[in-house]
């Protein structure tokens, strides 16, 4: 996504959040949409533990992120925002409560950031809001599942062999 200061109206939001399980460059993910957006003047939330509180309508676990916030992130480990396996497909009343308490967060976009099943539920969502949300998702598995091009692996797998080895 790219934004002009021009282009940004009061009522756009960004959030961000995390699914699946634990890779490396998460946080640095995070840090670079989070300072992009705002010097765009796009307010940025981050959502706590992926899809989990959102399924039940819960807008309560997010946290306002910042330039300050996020800017030396990418120095610890583990996700700043939490991850969770939790996915909104396997029930219809989930994925709309989803697509509810964005909206009540007043977010007209999305970064996703995960594996193949949090890819799956960032198009099913997408789908759901019928325009209302853009979304992007950002690849992050240390299985290298998703359908990339040929030799492209994603960030959390890159890791993963040479730390196995």
């Amino acid at each position: 996504m790219v934004w002009t200061d021009s282009s940004v109206t009061d009522s756009q939001r960004l959030a961000i959040l995390c699914g699946g399980g634990p890779a490396p460059g998460i946080n640095s993910v995070i840090g670079a949409a989070t300072i992009r957006a705002r010097v765009s003047g796009v307010p940025v939330i981050g959502i706590r533990d992926g899809f989990k509180w959102l399924m039940q309508g819960d807008t309560s676990h997010t946290v306002s992120l910042s330039i300050e916030d996020v800017s030396r992130i990418h120095f610890t480990g583990g996700s700043y925002l939490g991850i969770s396996r939790a996915n909104p497909t396997r029930d219809p009343r989930h994925l709309e409560a989803v697509v509810t308490a964005l909206a009540a967060l007043g977010v007209d976009k999305l970064i996703t950031i995960g594996g193949d099943d949090t890819a799956y539920s960032a198009m099913r969502v997408a789908a759901h809001a019928r325009r209302r949300l853009q979304v992007v998702h950002v690849p992050k598995t240390i299985d290298n599942d998703l359908d990339l091009p040929h030799g492209i692996p994603t960030f959390g797998f890159q890791t993963a062999p040479q730390l196995g080895t």
